[in-house]
């Protein structure tokens, strides 16, 4: 007898259990970018925030080349997140593959970023106590994306809901 006779059935019309946990993440990870942007060009204006965004994206010095590092996995998570609430709203199957490939995507750049910051930051380089000090958070990324990627590949409620 398989687990999926004891399963709880998923509900057909909407979101629910850990799928609406992700999509409701998801809709707070595309906001929160969107309202920082809206709200720094709210309270210094165009004519300041232009120059601000311009020069922390172009310059070479160290705290700018920092702060994009910073950057690039929270563009990624954002990409995702989007596409997540895009692909949820459109019950798009795609969403099957979308949503666990993106956050692969996410470890593997906020990982390198993570390292990356690391090595700007410490003229010496990166050594084993960096490595050391970074892994636990690197790992429970990875734990968390393998969590998301089983649950949307073996999860009944996300092909129920996606399959629609």
């Amino acid at each position: 007898m398989s687990n999926s006779v004891f399963a709880p059935a998923p509900s057909k019309r909407g979101l629910g259990g850990a799928l609406a946990v992700i999509f409701w993440c998801a809709c707070a990870l595309t906001a929160l970018p969107l309202a920082s942007a809206f709200s720094l060009f709210a309270t210094l204006g165009s004519a300041a925030a232009v120059p601000i965004i311009t020069d922390t994206l172009t310059d070479d010095t160290p705290a700018a080349m920092t702060i994009r590092l910073i950057l690039y996995p929270q563009a990624v998570l954002f990409l995702w997140s989007a596409g997540m609430v895009l692909l949820t709203v459109l019950r798009s199957r795609l969403a099957l593959t979308w949503g666990p490939w993106g956050l692969v995507a996410w470890t593997i750049v906020s990982a390198w970023a993570q390292f990356s910051i690391r090595d700007a930051v410490n003229p010496a380089g990166v050594d084993v106590a960096d490595f050391a000090s970074l892994l636990p958070g690197v790992l429970m990324q990875a734990l968390t994306t393998a969590a998301v990627f089983g649950y949307f590949r073996e999860g009944t409620r996300p092909k129920a809901f996606y399959n629609q």
